[in-house]
């Protein structure tokens, strides 16, 4: 008797810090969110990425030129990436891949929505404008050495304005047809923006 008491006091006692276990997982905080722009955008501008950066690679996808960053070319790929970490090969073919550190930090920013940190980046509060969301796109996606301001024509808000039928092919084909200079990988961010700042009137 006395020992089915204790046996039964001890598996009580068991079943409570059990339960009280798992009421705590509530207070254990989630994984830090991480940065496309100070943690996934160097992994992909350098080391394994090689070919798509400064032009070593001619049928490669640029990701970065010199200083500047072309960010829609990376967002518009996060498929490619997401079958890369999870067991999947370069995209490219051969022996590249990241190494597992970097892969770990690709699959959570996935795993976590795969978005843009930049402050404002896809968010437009009321009619999007030249001035607060076009100028800060074309200044980190379309400027460059070999892009806009460099090889290509500088554009300004006149010019695309007057650009409106070629923009818009533009964006109606998620960047295959239109633009002069070739094919454009464009996020489907930049997409939408510049596809409601058109349909608005391109105000400025």
């Amino acid at each position: 008797m006395k020992k089915g008491i204790l046996i039964t006091v001890a598996v009580s006692a068991l079943l409570v810090y059990a339960s009280s276990c798992y009421n705590n997982k509530e207070d254990v905080l989630s994984l830090p969110k991480v940065s496309f722009r100070s943690e996934v955008v160097p992994i992909v501008t350098a080391g394994a990425c090689g070919c798509h950066n400064n032009g070593q690679g001619a049928r490669a996808v640029q990701f970065s030129h010199a200083d500047t960053i072309f960010y829609d070319a990376i967002l518009s790929r996060v498929s490619l990436f997401q079958t890369w970490v999870n067991g999947g090969t370069h995209p490219g073919g051969g022996v590249i891949d990241f190494s597992s550190n970097e892969r770990l930090i690709i699959k959570r920013w996935i795993d976590q929505g795969a978005s843009d940190d930049a402050a404002g980046s896809c968010t437009v509060v009321g009619t999007p404008t030249y001035n607060a969301n076009i100028l800060a796109i074309y200044t980190t996606t379309c400027k460059g050495p070999t892009c806009h301001g460099g090889l290509g024509p500088v554009l300004d808000y006149n010019k695309m304005v007057a650009d409106k039928t070629t923009i818009s092919t533009i964006m109606n084909s998620s960047g295959t047809s239109g633009h002069p200079g070739g094919t454009l990988s464009l996020s489907s961010c930049t997409i939408n923006i510049f596809k409601d700042w058109i349909a608005q009137g391109q105000p400025q």
